[in-house]
Order: C-alpha cells, then sequence, then structure tokens
C-alpha cells in the first residue's frame, strides 16, 4: 500500500510563499499526498474599536486572506482536493505539537536580515528547534522548484538519524538523481575515518542513485565547500539537527549567509532521534 505523505507548509503570503508552494508541488508530484498549509494570524485590532467592529475587522481580514489562497491555489495546484488551508489563531507551534510526527514541515525563508537571523530567534528556527520533524527551508531566491540532488552533511563525532533519513529517501520527490555525502574535517579529525563513516552510510542508502563522497579538510576549508555548491546547480543540503551545524557558530553563520542565502540553496533539518 502507498504511503500517504502529509506536509504541513506554513505562509505569509510574502514573496517567498509561492516558490515554498511550488517546491511542495513538486514535491508529491506522483505521490498519493495530504497537504495543509498554515497562515499564523498577526492582525492588529484598533484598541478603541467596540466589539462589533472588531468582529467585523477580523472577519475582513480572514476574508483576504482566503481570496489570497484561493487565486495561489489555482495558479499552482489547480482544484486539488488534497489541498486545506487553515488559518491559525494559536501559536503555531502549539499547533504543530499536537499533529503526525510522521509528517513534513515546509517553510520559507525570506532572505536579507530575517534570514541572516535562521537559528537566532527566528520563526523557522523556533519551529527546527523545538519541533521534532522532518522540515524543509526554501530561499525565496530559489527558483527551481524541481532539485535534482541531496548534499548530505555528516561527522561520525555527532549523531545522524538514519531512521529519519530512510523515510526522507523514501519521501523523495521523482527528480532527484544522485546523493553527495561530505564531512568537513575538524582540527584532529583523520580523513580517511571520516571518509569511511562516509562510504559506511552512503551503503546503506544506495538505492538507484549516483553516490559521491567528499571530505573538506585543509586550509582555507569554508572556501573549498563554498565552491563546491557554486558548481553545481538543483541540489538540496541535508543536515542533522543537534549536529555540528547547530553546535558550530562558525560553520552555522557560513551555513546560512554563504550556502543558504547566497547560494539559494535549500535546506532540508532531519529531526533528532
Amino acid at each position: 500500500m502507498e504511503q500517504l505523505l502529509k506536509i504541513y507548509v506554513m505562509v505569509d503570503f510574502s514573496d517567498y510563499t509561492e516558490s515554498t508552494l511550488k517546491m511542495v508541488k513538486d514535491w508529491v508530484a506522483g505521490k498519493k499526498a495530504e497537504i495543509k498549509v498554515l497562515h499564523q494570524l498577526d492582525f492588529h485590532l484598533p484598541t478603541l474599536a467596540n466589539h462589533d467592529l472588531r468582529l467585523k475587522l477580523l472577519y475582513d481580514h480572514k476574508r483576504e486572506l482566503l481570496n489570497q489562497w484561493f487565486r495561489l491555489r489555482e495558479e499552482i495546484f489547480g482544484s486539488s482536493d488534497a489541498i486545506s488551508f487553515e488559518i491559525l489563531e494559536e501559536p503555531i507551534l502549539e499547533y504543530l505539537k499536537k499533529t503526525d510526527q510522521d509528517a513534513m514541515i515546509f517553510m520559507g525563508l525570506k532572505g536579507g536580515g530575517i534570514l541572516k537571523q535562521i537559528f537566532l530567534g527566528s520563526m523557522v528556527s523556533e519551529v527546527i528547534e523545538r519541533i521534532n520533524y522532518i522540515t524543509v527551508a526554501v530561499p525565496s531566491t530559489f527558483k527551481n522548484q524541481k532539485f535534482e540532488k541531496l548534499v548530505v552533511t555528516a561527522h561520525p563525532k555527532f549523531g545522524f538519524n538514519e531512521k529519519a533519513f530512510g523515510k526522507l529517501m523514501n519521501l523523495l520527490p521523482e527528480s532527484v538523481q544522485a546523493i553527495n555525502w561530505i564531512s568537513i574535517a575538524r582540527e584532529g579529525d583523520d580523513e580517511g575515518t571520516l571518509y569511511d563513516y562516509l562510504s559506511l552510510l552512503s551503503g546503506k542508502y544506495s538505492h538507484h542513485l549516483e553516490i559521491k563522497i567528499n571530505v573538506f579538510c585543509g586550509g582555507e576549508v569554508f572556501s573549498k565547500v563554498k565552491t563546491y555548491f557554486t558548481e553545481s546547480a538543483n541540489q538540496v543540503l541535508v543536515i542533522q539537527k543537534g549536529g555540528r551545524t547547530f553546535q558550530d557558530k562558525i560553520f552555522r553563520k557560513f551555513l546560512v549567509n554563504e550556502l543558504v542565502f547566497d547560494g539559494s540553496v535549500p535546506l532540508i533539518v532531519l529531526p533528532l532521534q
């Protein structure tokens, strides 16, 4: 029996919303999927407005949100019955805590100042840190919704959620043709040990995809990684929640500013084991 793919998409109808929804559309192509689009209500009523006026203003605002959603849905998905839309008045984190953790979350990254605060207090950061889902973060500058390659970061000194990655592999869109496993050597790391670790992981998930392994070490390692990403398009970076990406502030800043933002590389975050 085909597995039902459940997806929650967080939108605010800003510039990144369309890119995120188009990526979701490509992801679910050919799959049995249930998509729920969520909008966190952010509407401030006039302090001096009476009860009836408050109700009317809130009703009008929600109606406008629904109209925006109907236009987007028709433009991107057509009249699919597998997509629902909900306006949340409760905090979105509280809502997600009550949902099915087998689902995936898609979120957009606005870019600029907001993007560069990822992991430092933004809504994307809060969802990644506090909700244990597979989360996909899509920069607004990502235009190729059909990506062809996963670039997976792993290091033997940090955990890797093999169960979650196996689930991700089963849910990948048909456009994915290759997996590149990479590791960045820390001071004192043995390059051969890192290569053997990546080889062991890659052997568990080879499937029908092209597999490559790269270990980055030596001087100017971040420059080498950036060059590696800029030489190839249509790729998505996969990182592990709780891994080096989250614990090493220098690596975290490099990841966000240089790869995700400047390189327009979407990000998939695996949950903790």
